[in-house]
């Protein structure tokens, strides 16, 4: 009895140890990866995390052009930054959760967006409708209107409060709408923005044209 105690306890010690190798050889292979970070945001492209909600998110490219500021009479709008990434669902719940968020009944897997943020400051002493996201135009002139379902968060008719600031950030479904999940340029085009009580015009609407790198070693 006692020396079969003694092999028992000896076998579980060695399971105990050969699981905690395993594990430890995990950890260092995930450690390994640089690119795998967690969380967002992503800001290096080939970064990548596991959303629960949506699945493996990847940063695919960004645009070269980052920070850029309009300025129409007293509207400041400030394009942050512009990045294409991917997302392969996992899970029957995260397919669902992807194509519910562009109101359709199913994506691509995996499937590209388009994702931008930008900043718009009101400077006037009264409230303003902002005229938000009017168009996006990416490869081979394809158009989408910024009411298309396929675009979240264009910031259309947005009332802004007198001095106030606030920062949209916009998803473009890019593979239901070109066919390429690599657009090397995407025009962005504002609408100009009312008076929130008179519905008069306060500001005059822009485009801009932000181009993209895929290199591995570009950033925010």
């Amino acid at each position: 009895m006692i020396n079969h105690s003694a092999s028992g306890t000896a076998s579980v010690s060695s399971t105990a140890t050969s699981e905690k190798s395993h594990h430890k050889k995990r950890v260092s292979t995930k450690q390994q990866d640089p690119n795998d970070i967690d969380h967002a945001p992503l800001y290096r492209v080939g970064q990548y995390y596991d959303s629960a909600r949506y699945g493996r998110i990847k940063l695919r490219g960004i645009a070269t052009r980052q920070n850029l500021t309009f300025n129409r009479q007293k509207l400041t709008t400030t394009i942050n930054w512009a990045k294409i990434c991917s997302n392969t669902p996992k899970t029957a719940e995260q397919r669902s959760n992807s194509a519910s968020d562009y109101n359709l009944a199913q994506v691509s897997n995996p499937y590209t967006y388009l994702k931008v943020s930008y900043t718009v400051s009101n400077h006037f002493a009264n409230p303003v409708t902002f005229g938000g996201l009017k168009q996006v135009e990416l490869a081979h002139s394809n158009i989408l209107d910024g009411t298309d379902e396929l675009v979240i968060d264009d910031g259309q008719s947005e009332n802004l409060a007198a001095h106030s600031r606030h920062t949209f950030t916009i998803h473009v479904l890019v593979d239901k709408f070109t066919g390429t999940a690599q657009p090397q340029s995407v025009r962005l085009t504002f609408a100009g923005s009312k008076s929130a009580a008179t519905l008069n015009s306060v500001s005059s609407g822009f485009s801009v044209s932000l181009p993209f790198t895929y290199d591995q070693h570009a950033h925010v």
